[in-house]
């Protein structure tokens, strides 16, 4: 029977019925995910909050494709909450062999992401300024961006020192990720082949920065 003027087909409400599905999955999502960012408890440590809120990001994106779930998309969103559960064990001492690994002990891409973003802080403020020294530069940037030190590999080391040792590893190349060499080289060409131009526009944000090199943020202490 062909619907009547003004009439749906059940194919076009089931349509309307989907999207209406994404659209409710897609709103309850980001108010979860906005909701769990401000999230602070104030009997954890800084790290271990920060692992309690990535891993209740995971469960929050697990839940969203068992929402909106069909064929694997249900099975992807189980997979995506082992890993937030395994990764929410770590407060508690307890390691997954997910994350047991051999070899090198190198600081993570998160934590070489954080530091491109000083870095090349760092080489702005030497552009923007040809008279100012390293040393300056380097105590400039670490009295007003106090948030780099949660960069530091250790709390006992020197965040002048450290924030120079991370700005020579990337000119020299000698940073352990090759995309972050990479894009330290290229968008240094670029500020260098502006005659600085720009620079002091972008010095600030730079070294202020609390997102890594593929956007993610980088929490502060």
């Amino acid at each position: 029977m062909e619907p009547k003027e003004g009439e749906s087909t059940p194919s076009a409400e089931r349509e309307e019925a989907a999207r209406e599905l994404v659209w409710r999955a897609n709103s309850a999502l980001a108010g979860r995910l906005l909701a769990i960012w401000d999230e602070h408890d104030p009997e954890l440590s800084e790290i271990d909050n920060q692992r309690h809120r990535y891993a209740r990001i995971l469960w929050a994106m697990g839940d969203y494709f068992h929402v909106i779930g069909h064929d694997k998309l249900p099975e992807i969103g189980t997979h995506i909450r082992g890993l937030g559960i395994a990764l929410d064990d770590l407060i508690e001492g307890i390691t997954d062999r997910l994350f047991v690994t051999k070899g090198s002990k190198r600081d993570s891409r998160r934590i070489w992401g954080a530091r491109f973003q000083a870095a090349l802080g760092l080489e702005c403020l030497f552009l923007s300024d040809s008279d100012l020294s390293r040393d300056a530069a380097a105590s400039h940037a670490t009295r007003h961006h106090k948030a780099l030190a949660s960069l530091l590999r250790s709390p006992n080391r020197s965040l002048k020192g450290s924030l120079l040792s991370w700005y020579d590893r990337y000119v020299e190349g000698h940073v352990p990720v090759p995309e972050l060499v990479e894009a330290f080289q290229t968008k240094r060409r670029e500020l260098k082949a502006g005659g600085g131009a720009g620079a002091g526009a972008h010095k600030t944000t730079a070294v202020h920065s609390n997102r890594n090199w593929s956007g993610r943020r980088v929490d502060r202490p």
